[in-house]
């Protein structure tokens, strides 16, 4: 049998190990004389085979295999480097400790030869490897820690929506992002409002074939409903009336939550034009909630929000008491050369009074907690103005004089507002008919001569004030005056004769100044019969006054209905 060469340098190896253990072994036995010259001796001869056996291990690491192409290594498991060899016994007792697991060779097969005389391979006739039984597998085929097929960390897909999701939902956002005031932004939190309505929209029957004026009207009504129906916000929270009940929605709310129902086909509160745009908002008394959204603005005939969506004219959300606008009112500016009427009349809303759209007619913010934005550049211009609201506010401000210019402003009310400074607003009133300005302790001054020349005023009302002198005379101009009162302010003096040319006047109540006289014959004939003054209010149980056809004469008597 032919030997490879790596299986002839494991029996040469193994031979040099067995016959280190059997020294080391012998070495053992006890130190006698004979024994050390024995050891001398096998010590002698034991260098002598190491350099031989080393040798001849040496020459045939080097020659060539004629069959095959030798490995470029040392196969594994065969040492490229001479064995260190076993320790050798030397002269003194230190016994050799034998390899704890040498690779013995079984001795059937690996012959051993004596000490003395070791066998020596023939040089010139070196066994050569047989190509077909190599001691291990060819190097060419090392084993690849790589695998055949590694992971690749790239998804097969890009992160994006995914494609099997319905056209109409992507198609909806999408459409809805050009018009969405963040810009879709809103979208990103799932539980907004805007996403809630956005939603809803999707919901919609037949919703794929929308134009993006339908989609946009749909969604800026969505907003609303979701905005302000069962919504917490500080009023809600700070009120005891909502602990321990479940929170309320929309007292009526038919069609808002279905899907088949056109908005201009009996959504409550909502109607719309001949074009099937959104023109009023009516959602007085429902019992909204949370803050009136600023995506009402999509509903704008034009402006830079505007999308065909709208031709609003009209948003009364007059006794909401629950809802607020976030102190933020710079919406209103933008509903279009259309808007005519704003009612937010006894809401929360509350901040600064934004500039108001161009042609508005009618603007109630009264009872609210507005706190500012009562100046010229917010009215300004305003010649459509027809009716201002401003009662029950807080404004800590004079009234601008722009009031005095706006040509058709027939019914202003201030009263309750926190309103300093004096009457000079009313100069040159073209239109007004109706000027309310009571419980303001702040408004001080007299009631100024010019009053007198505006001719259209049928309503004049200053009481719980700080109204100072006497009524000038030219009061007795106002021909269409019906009603007048003028009670608990500091007034003085005699009351002018020439109320008693008023003859539309049915209500005069003076009392609870400081006059001192008497009521004028000529006012006390217009209480006689067929005239129509009916009630006649004045301090007649002053001792500096009198009156003896008075139908009242103090503040609490007057303020008793008549039977």
């Amino acid at each position: 049998m032919k030997l490879s060469k790596g299986a002839l340098l494991t029996s040469i190896h193994t031979f040099w190990l067995v016959g280190a253990f059997v020294h080391g072994s012998d070495a053992a036995s006890g130190p006698t004389p004979a024994a050390d010259a024995a050891k001398d001796d096998l010590a002698q001869r034991d260098r002598e085979d190491f350099s031989f056996w080393r040798g001849l291990q040496e020459d045939l690491t080097s020659l060539p295999d004629v069959n095959s192409t030798a490995p470029s290594t040392a196969p594994v498991g065969v040492a490229t480097t001479p064995p260190v060899a076993a320790p050798i016994p030397v002269p003194t007792d230190i016994p050799v400790a034998a390899p704890t697991s040498p690779p013995v060779v079984p001795p059937t097969t690996v012959p051993v030869a004596p000490p003395t005389s070791p066998p020596v391979a023939p040089p010139t006739s070196p066994p050569v490897p047989a190509p077909t039984d190599p001691p291990v597998p060819a190097p060419t085929d090392p084993p690849v820690p790589a695998p055949t097929d590694p992971p690749v960390p790239a998804p097969t897909l890009p992160p994006v929506a995914p494609t099997e999701s319905p056209v109409s939902v992507s198609s909806v956002q999408a459409t809805l992002t050009q018009y969405a005031l963040n810009g879709g932004a809103e979208f990103d939190d799932p539980d907004s409002y805007q996403s809630q309505a956005l939603r809803q929209v999707e919901a919609q029957v037949g919703v794929e074939d929308f134009t993006d004026a339908k989609l946009v009207q749909y969604y800026s009504l969505y907003c609303i409903y979701y905005a302000t129906n069962m919504v917490p916000n500080p009023i809600t929270d700070n009120d005891p009336r909502f602990e321990g009940i479940p929170f309320p929605g929309w007292l009526v709310s038919t069609g808002w939550q279905e899907t088949n129902i056109d908005p201009c086909d009996g959504w409550y509160g909502v109607g719309c034009d001949g074009e099937g745009r959104v023109s009023t908002l009516d959602l007085f008394q429902n019992l909204l909630t949370g803050s009136f959204p600023p995506e009402v603005v999509l509903l704008a005939l034009d402006g830079p929000f505007a999308t065909g969506a709208g031709n609003l004219f009209r948003i009364d959300l007059f006794r909401n008491e629950f809802v607020w606008n976030n102190n933020d009112s710079s919406w209103m500016t933008d509903l279009g050369s259309n808007m005519t009427t704003i009612i937010v009349e006894e809401t929360a809303f509350a901040g600064d009074i934004p500039r108001l759209p161009d042609n508005l007619v009618n603007f109630d913010i009264s009872f609210a907690f507005y706190t500012g934005g009562l100046n010229d550049a917010n009215f300004e211009g305003l010649n459509m103005m027809n009716f201002i609201d401003l009662d029950g506010n807080a404004f800590n401000s004079t009234v601008p004089s722009v009031f005095g210019r706006l040509p058709n402003l027939e019914f202003l009310y201030i009263s309750d507002a926190f309103i300093s400074g004096d009457l000079s607003y009313m100069n040159g009133m073209p239109a007004m008919r109706e000027n309310w300005i009571d419980t303001n302790p702040g408004l001080t001054g007299p009631v100024f001569d010019f009053i007198g020349s505006i001719s259209t005023l049928e309503s004049f009302s200053v009481t719980f004030s700080g109204l100072t002198g006497t009524l000038p005379s030219s009061l007795g101009n106002l021909a269409a005056m019906t009603q007048m009162f003028l009670y608990s302010n500091q007034l003085t003096g005699q009351i002018p004769s020439s109320l008693g040319s008023l003859t539309s006047l049915g209500t005069l109540q003076l009392e609870g100044n400081a006059f001192t006289g008497s009521m004028p014959a000529e006012i006390c004939a217009r209480t006689a019969f067929p005239a129509v003054l009916t009630i006649l209010g004045a301090d007649c149980e002053d001792p500096n006054f009198t009156c003896d056809c008075c139908t009242c004469c103090s503040v609490l008597e007057c303020s008793i209905p008549p039977e």
